[in-house]
């Protein structure tokens, strides 16, 4: 009987027991809700990019236009939603880049970077956009020139001048008015921009250096030697016959070019003449060149009346050997 008693009791024990540790999970439970799961975002067109970006830049959530490029920047739709960008605006950070440009050359589209020059090459990164240059590459063409002393149009000033004078490097006359924009004389100074740059002068001043002289004045020569008189007037004749660097500034007028022996005769006044010989060194070009000369001066424009604005020969005389003076440089007068 007692036996019985005892397995009673331990029965009703373990059945309280049971209980009890049943109510306390099951409130445990109810005071410690699970948190719901995020909701998915909405991509109803399984394009890649959700509904809520599509609508906001203008797209179709509805349709499948990942691959599409709304803005044509060069990034597809879905390529803007990865990086950030705008698919409504092709220069999201409007520094005057494309979006896709950026991106192919590893630049912040976010950013306004277009004036940095990474390569140190003389062009931002916008200025290489407009040479289709790479903003990385110091010589993007690998032609041992870098790419802002380059010159893709050939009109004589490199990338980096043509971007200071206003000009476009891709574009030989840039103002189409008929000179190359290397040949152009934006000061009017009787120098064309590629002389004022050989000369280290600015381009955009007549007077480069405010002595008073205008740059196409200017003793190019480098030397020390000048007229120590300054009250005494001297006529052009004069000064051109004791210019020791054979220097006729303004010269006078052809009188005779023989072709066979390429020998140029000038009359520079006064009934005076000098006769100087030709060659394949001689530089020759327009004093103040204009549209009335379209095309760079050339050996066929010594014709007899044509008007010289300066004469360089080396320096002494070959007379006594029947061989005239070798002329380094020519201007003739555009008109």
């Amino acid at each position: 009987m007692n036996h019985r008693r005892n397995l009673r009791i331990a029965a009703a024990a373990a059945a309280t027991l049971t209980t009890l540790s049943m109510s306390g999970a099951a409130m445990a439970a109810k005071g410690h809700k699970p948190k719901p799961a995020a909701p998915a975002v909405r991509d109803s067109d399984h394009d890649g990019m959700p509904d809520k970006w599509e609508k906001a830049n203008g797209l179709n959530p509805r349709r499948t236009d990942g691959k599409a490029d709304r803005d044509r920047d060069g990034l597809s739709n879905l390529r803007e939603f990865k990086a950030g960008t705008s698919a409504r605006k092709a220069d999201t950070d409007r520094d005057g880049v494309p979006d896709g440009w950026e991106v192919s050359n590893r630049l912040n589209p976010l950013r306004a970077d277009a004036g940095d020059d990474l390569d140190d090459d003389g062009l931002s990164n916008e200025q290489e956009y407009v040479v289709h240059d790479d903003p990385r590459e110091i010589d993007s063409d690998s032609d041992g020139t870098d790419d802002g002393a380059e010159d893709p149009d050939s009109d004589g000033l490199s990338n980096v001048q043509d971007f200071e004078l206003g000009y476009h490097p891709l574009q030989a006359d840039s103002n189409e008015d008929g000179v190359a924009d290397g040949d152009d004389d934006l000061d009017d100074d009787g120098l064309s921009n590629v002389d004022e740059y050989n000369r280290g002068n600015d381009p955009e001043n007549a007077d480069s250096d405010d002595d008073g002289v205008p740059d196409g004045d200017e003793d190019s020569d480098d030397s020390d030697d000048s007229d120590d008189s300054d009250d005494d007037e001297q006529s052009d004749e004069d000064e051109q016959s004791d210019d020791e660097d054979g220097s006729e500034d303004n010269a006078g007028t052809v009188t005779g070019f023989d072709a066979a022996t390429a020998a140029l005769t000038v009359s520079i006044g006064s009934g005076m003449t000098v006769t100087v010989t030709v060659t394949d060194s001689t530089e020759i070009s327009w004093y103040r060149r204009s549209a009335a000369c379209p095309v760079p001066a050339t050996i066929d424009d010594l014709t007899i009346g044509r008007a010289v604005h300066e004469l360089e020969a080396e320096d002494g005389d070959d007379s006594e050997l029947g061989t005239p003076p070798t002329a380094e440089e020519i201007k003739l007068v555009c008109a």
